[in-house]
């Protein structure tokens, strides 16, 4: 997952203390996203893998809009933008405007 300088130093700072909340988005920037929420990670540090434990977050948001990358913010709404992950599997929000990640894992690179 690539982070920016405010992601790493976020990890940096606090390490598996730092506070990161996912989003849904159809691309790789803060304005990408397509989720109405953004869930709170809980990160458990593992080597130079982080790994979130409170999976699996759900999320609403418009029926079949891209839901193609993770996006990792400082806040549940405004704050940093810290980075984004690109999502494997389903692509879109269901027909009822439906998505879930079950798994989300940070590790060591940079944008």
């Amino acid at each position: 997952m690539p982070l920016n300088t405010a992601g790493i130093n976020a990890l940096l700072e606090d390490g598996n203390e730092a506070v990161f909340w996912l989003a849904v988005g159809d691309g790789p920037t803060a304005a990408d996203q397509t989720s109405a929420q953004r869930r709170q990670m809980t990160l458990s540090l593992s080597g130079v893998t982080i790994t979130d434990s409170a999976v699996p977050h759900d999320y609403t948001g418009t029926p079949l809009d891209g839901a193609t990358h993770g996006l990792y913010f400082s806040a549940s709404t405004a704050g940093t933008f810290y980075g984004y992950d690109a999502l494997t599997g389903d692509q879109a929000f269901n027909a009822a405007g439906e998505f879930s990640i079950t798994s989300a894992t940070i590790t060591g690179s940079s944008t």
